[in-house]
């Protein structure tokens, strides 16, 4: 799922930003906080380029992470399992790498015996979002664990270390905590009820990502994701996504059917924060990773339908919604998750805090629609 920001009125401490007035341009990367080869880093020292491969490079967070990373001075080896990439990954990328299914243990093995080593850096983001999982467990399963297990077996091989993952708060039941809830909460509760297929996976993979680190010295990191916001004109569905139907809705002059409550709060990142949280997880030196089992939530802002609408209707004052009929997943999972998320953790070890609010959200997605709209016409 794609998530959020900071909102007037979202419930929980929200981490300190500057408050922009609406429709203002969005500030430039700050930058990832890392070591000696850190992003950015112009030093003649630097010998080589830290190398990344990107499992579901194609996905929604895959193609922005891919050029985060370039960004950030990073070799790209782009996998995924279509035969061939989206332009976007082709023209940031160094290499990519298709038909690559996670659930093939040989596609990895030559994915890694290509382009891995000890030094390689990864990233696994092959996953269904959390209605997808809901309507087929068992495929997801495959794709999840058993694709995680794949991948550990195929780094191994070649003495890689270093993965990152991107958990979910579909991981949080309905016993942890409502406003401010901590990745080191599902430590601290292995046993709790996520309530969802999609949590229970997210908490084997947790598992097997902690195993490989004491058994076989391996450096797992877990970002654990809100909803995630973006102004591509395609998405995957889960429940956060409402947000992104209703912002799409909005810029087409159409009628939004609310499938969650008015006022259920849920987290959200935007897309731009959320790489810069992401790279500063996969930069960071070990011993500056102080969370256990190396898990941070990536915040961003917490708002309801209700609030998100308001906003709408300060760049499309006609925008109109209903509630109904509601979506059985989407109304369970969005009453189980956690209205907010911490921010302290990732502010401490990162240097991460995000900066884009919600009425920049909404009108950075309003207008790219809006202009992609005018050109199809």
């Amino acid at each position: 799922d794609l998530r959020e920001g900071g909102a007037a009125g979202a419930r929980g401490a929200r981490p300190r930003r500057a408050e922009p007035s609406r429709g203002a341009p969005l500030p430039p990367s700050r930058g990832a906080a890392g070591g000696p080869a850190g992003p950015g880093l112009t030093s003649p020292h630097r010998r080589t380029m830290p190398r990344t491969i990107v499992i579901g490079a194609a996905g929604a967070v895959g193609k922005r992470l891919c050029a985060a990373l370039r960004k950030a001075g990073t070799e790209v080896i782009a996998a995924d399992r279509l035969k061939h990439m989206p332009s976007t990954v082709r023209a940031v990328a160094h290499k990519f790498v298709g038909e690559v299914d996670v659930r093939d243990p040989e596609s990895l093995n030559k994915l890694f015996r290509d382009h891995g080593n000890e030094q390689t850096n990864v990233w696994n983001l092959a996953a269904p979002l959390s209605v997808e999982t809901a309507l087929s467990p068992e495929l997801s399963e495959q794709i999840v664990i058993g694709g995680m297990k794949n991948t550990l077996a195929a780094m191994q091989k070649v003495g890689c270390r270093r993965i990152c993952f991107t958990d979910s708060i579909g991981s949080f039941g309905a016993t942890a905590p409502r406003d401010d809830a901590s990745a080191s909460w599902l430590v601290d509760n292995p046993t709790q009820d996520p309530g969802s297929d999609y949590g229970i996976q997210k908490r084997r993979v947790r598992e097997l990502l902690n195993e490989f680190r004491v058994k076989h010295n391996g450096d797992p990191r877990i970002a654990v994701l809100p909803g995630v916001l973006h102004s591509a004109p395609v998405w995957g569905n889960g429940t956060t996504e409402y947000a992104l139907d209703a912002l799409l809705a909005a810029s087409r002059g159409r009628v939004y059917d609310c499938p969650i409550e008015p006022d259920t709060q849920l987290p959200m990142v935007y897309v731009e924060d959320l790489m810069r949280g992401l790279v500063a997880l996969q930069y960071a030196k070990e011993e500056e990773l102080r969370e256990p089992e190396r898990l941070y939530c990536i915040p961003g802002v917490s708002f309801s339908p209700r609030q998100l609408f308001d906003e709408i209707r300060h760049f499309a004052p006609d925008f109109k919604e209903s509630y109904g009929p509601t979506n059985e997943n989407m109304l369970k999972f969005s009453k189980l998750w956690p209205d907010s998320i911490s921010a302290v953790e990732a502010e401490r070890d990162l240097d991460y805090t995000p900066d884009v609010n919600l009425p920049r959200i909404v009108a950075s997605v309003l207008n790219e629609h809006s202009s992609r709209n005018i050109s199809n016409k």
